[in-house]
């Protein structure tokens, strides 16, 4: 199997400098034969506060790979996200996590991709466990005079590393996007948009819309416990492209157990009159972790 050289740029000018691909240290590597991989440095800054790298970086993995996979087997059409579920099992909490994917579905209206989520270690014990799977599908668009052109290379692997001098994150991964967190209690969040979180034909990317709603449901079921809760299972219905801002969450909590909230979140731009961008159901858990 041949590979052609690292590539620090998926589409014309896209991602920018200082973008998220480039914080988040991502690396593509999209097989023609055999699953495709995404991978992402687990550090302190993509974690929660209980360890563990949080849902909505997962799904952002998930959401990309999903992206790059679906748009290179429709092309020259373009695919756009349409619903997106992430399941986890166990924590990321050392080494790299990955989302490793594969085409179950190319039809003429939907793509379908199936994922593993792992935690990958160069220990002796082992180089990957599963921590979880994820499914996301694609809407096909015909192609338009304005589509962005992706080189997609003609090797049988080709590999994107996103990271270039200087890209790490400061801060952490909320703070570096500028989430703020308006009502805790209410499960309220806020994102203005900027270069940081577009997606390469101008709109919020989709990572960014399933992190608000693991945030927003994540802080709405510690309200309502008064317990140290995290996203577990996020699960993204994409109904509109956000391209004004400021983004804002809207949750209902709809059922809590001893262990577990469930929580109804709608993502919606402010600036196009509250049009609802996601329609998303997060599950979180009791983290029982001393």
């Amino acid at each position: 199997m041949t590979k052609n050289k690292f590539s620090s740029v998926f589409a014309d000018g896209y991602p920018p400098t200082q973008h998220m691909l480039r914080g988040l240290q991502v690396s593509l590597e999209l097989q023609d034969n055999g699953p495709s991989t995404i991978t992402a440095p687990v550090v302190p800054e993509i974690c929660t506060d209980r360890d563990g790298v949080q849902v909505g970086i997962i799904a952002t993995l998930v959401d990309i790979l999903g992206g790059a996979l679906s748009i290179r087997a429709v092309h020259p059409d373009w695919a756009t996200t349409a619903e997106l579920t992430v399941h986890t099992t166990g924590r990321a909490t050392s080494e790299r996590v990955s989302a490793v994917g594969s085409l179950i579905r190319t039809g003429n209206t939907m793509i379908v991709i199936d994922l593993d989520i792992r935690e990958e270690t160069d220990l002796a014990s082992g180089p990957w466990r599963s921590i979880g799977c994820g499914l996301i599908s694609f809407s096909r668009l015909p192609r338009r005079e304005d589509t962005i052109n992706i080189d997609f290379g003609a090797e049988a692997t080709n590999i994107y590393q996103f990271a270039v001098e200087g890209s790490v994150l400061n801060k952490t991964y909320l703070e570096e996007i500028g989430v703020r967190v308006l009502d805790e209690a209410g499960g309220v969040v806020e994102l203005h948009m900027s270069d940081y979180v577009r997606n390469s034909f101008g709109a919020l990317q989709g990572g960014i819309v399933a992190f608000l709603a693991d945030v927003s449901g994540q802080n709405a079921a510690r309200a309502v416990t008064g317990r140290p809760m995290v996203t577990c299972d996020l699960g993204i219905h994409y109904l509109s492209q956000g391209k004004i801002g400021p983004f804002r969450t809207r949750s209902r909590v709809i059922r809590v157990t001893d262990d577990t909230v469930l929580t109804r979140i709608e993502v919606l731009d402010t600036g196009a009159g509250d049009r609802i961008l996601g329609l998303a159901m997060n599950t979180s858990i009791h983290d029982k972790k001393v």
